[in-house]
């Protein structure tokens, strides 16, 4: 893909060296639904125009090349998207148009597509949605209709075209005003795609609150009724609240436990890497067995709630 010294081909098509390729729409497109062009499989299309570093004040970037190495094989990010898949599968149909809006590294949109779903990629980091696109290349067969990967800024710019259902994936407690960003993203969907689906998590109890939210950036931990408000206040119709990962809360309870005795008796520094914290281990043996117990826990929630947890689970529809 050689071009010219202004970085444009002749197809006038941007390439970005972290993917395939980089599409940027014209001004017009931040305040319109539809780009002007339809672009081409697994180019990224860019309504920030921004350089990289935009979103740092949600996410660090510097952890995607972790997330990227964990997503795959860590018992919690299996389990995770198990549960994202079995919920779907009961509230929306296969098929419908979805977006994963603040996407990470895709692992989950990659996955729910492979297993029937149609599900579009958002994310405020280029980086990430440049390995996304790798990792969907390669996993996902030929497509009839390509899935889209879109750089934006869910706090500022809409989504460019109708969906039928938005996924937010431990994205709001990143967020500054998970409210004002929840109830914009409604109001958008009700104009565009009334009686859509809106499904999100998040970490659940404040009290739970460790070094791993401190590394993530996290801003905040729900509670089924701060999450179930939260998504009444933006409009919302709550049809499901569950906590999940239920064996994992006494595990986290402990852990936090042993960590305010150890930093008493020997102050040390915070972790810097997603892979220095103890969340982050899975030898094989722990994560056969966790998986084991995690199975158990998914065939509970096929058919009830969950009354704690440490992450937590809401399905809501957006009003007619």
């Amino acid at each position: 893909m050689a071009s010219g010294g202004s970085g444009c081909p002749s197809d006038g098509v941007r390439r970005d060296p972290l993917a395939f390729a980089y599409y940027a729409p014209s001004p017009s497109a931040y305040s319109t639904p539809e780009p002007m062009t339809t672009p081409h499989a697994f180019q990224i299309e860019d309504f920030i125009g921004a350089p990289n570093g935009e979103g740092e004040q949600y996410f660090a970037s510097r952890h995607f090349a972790d997330m990227a190495a964990i997503d795959d094989h860590h018992y919690w990010h299996l389990h995770r998207r198990t549960v994202i898949l079995d919920t779907l599968d009961d509230y929306v149909r296969r098929g419908a148009r979805l977006v994963e809006v603040g996407c990470g590294v895709g692992t989950v949109a990659t996955y729910l597509n492979q297993h029937g779903h149609r599900v579009d990629y958002a994310d405020v980091h280029r980086e990430a949605l440049a390995i996304a696109a790798e990792r969907a290349r390669t996993r996902l067969p030929a497509q009839d209709e390509p899935r889209r990967f879109l750089r934006l800024d869910v706090t500022q710019h809409p989504l460019p075209a109708a969906y039928e259902g938005a996924l937010l994936l431990d994205v709001l407690e990143h967020l500054p005003n998970d409210l004002e960003v929840l109830e914009a993203l409604t109001n958008q969907l009700r104009r565009q795609v009334p009686g859509a689906i809106v499904l999100f998590t998040v970490p659940a109890f404040q009290f739970l609150w460790s070094p791993w939210d401190d590394l993530n950036d996290h801003r905040r931990r729900y509670t089924r009724s701060s999450a179930t408000e939260l998504a009444t206040r933006a409009g919302l119709t709550v049809l499901r609240s569950t906590y999940f990962f239920f064996p994992l809360f006494f595990a986290a309870s402990a852990v936090k436990a042993t960590r305010s005795v150890a930093k008493r008796i020997r102050p040390g520094t915070q972790a810097s890497r997603m892979s220095e914290l103890v969340e982050t281990k899975s030898p094989p043996l722990l994560n056969a067995a966790m998986l084991r117990v995690l199975e158990l826990e998914r065939k509970w929630l096929r058919q009830r709630d969950l009354p704690a947890g440490t992450s937590l689970l809401c399905v809501a529809r957006v009003p007619s």
